[in-house]
């Protein structure tokens, strides 16, 4: 029986379970129902006034797709990965997923910043333009690797009866790791501030519970690989005040 066969056939029996279950697949932020920000409020707050352009993508391109081969019995587990899941031509269902990364984290760490209250204002534009920013927010992404583990728990297709029974079908793990930098507008080589931060979430998948979430897992990563980058700066507000004066 041919690779292609075998992938048919179990996505069939994926699909026709999992449809149900599938919720909203779009970027949606700040995440949870309803969303909230971080509880992190500044004390102090600096007089600057920041903008906050797209980020510079610098993630692979892998594409793995193995979901085929837990059809196989004896075999413990498939795995599809994908460095740019919203890149995929054709993705089953359950793995779409919908977001610009450039756009939609720098709009999110914007968002975050101007909530927290460390600047006087922040901003999201796509250029610089006309506009005269005290400070520009550059950010860098290095990876959001999506991965789904899938498993029939030895059996082949017939492993499938145990996730109408309710046991996990597998599990997704999510990453995002990026670097962010404050520089005067005039002079994108001088870091005034500077961040590296990495969030791997993982959670259990099955027909009843976690699909429906695994978009989510975006806007989750995000808003927590951001904590530590905000903690320091309403920090810094407090210690020197005078850090990013204009």
């Amino acid at each position: 029986m041919n690779h292609w066969y075998i992938r048919m056939s179990v996505m069939l029996i994926l699909i026709g379970m999992l449809t149900g279950c599938l919720g909203n697949r779009d970027w949606e932020y700040p995440p949870g129902t309803p969303g909230k920000f971080l509880d992190l409020k500044a004390s102090h707050s600096f007089s600057s006034r920041v903008l906050v352009l797209p980020f510079n993508d610098l993630r692979g391109d892998e594409v793995q797709e193995g979901y085929w081969k837990v059809t196989i019995p004896l075999v413990p587990y498939g795995v599809t990965t994908y460095d740019r899941p919203e890149k995929i031509k054709s993705p089953e269902q359950v793995d779409e997923v919908h977001f610009d990364p450039s756009k939609d984290f720098a709009k999110a760490t914007a968002s975050e910043l101007q909530e927290a209250g460390i600047f006087s204002s922040v901003t999201f534009a796509e250029t610089l333009g006309s506009s005269s920013p005290d400070l520009v927010l550059h950010g860098r992404i290095h990876s959001t690797k999506w991965e789904r583990t899938i498993t029939t728990y030895l059996l082949g297709p017939l492993g499938t009866a145990f996730w109408i029974l309710g046991l996990p079908m597998g599990n997704t793990t999510t990453m995002v790791a990026m670097d962010l930098s404050l520089t005067p507008p005039e002079d994108p080589s001088k870091v005034v501030w500077g961040m590296t931060m990495e969030f791997e979430g993982k959670q259990l998948d099955g027909p009843y519970y976690g699909l429906k979430d695994a978009v989510q897992s975006y806007p989750e990563a995000i808003q927590n690989a951001l904590k530590p980058a905000i903690l320091n700066l309403t920090q810094l507000a407090v210690k020197h005040p005078d850090r990013f004066a204009h």
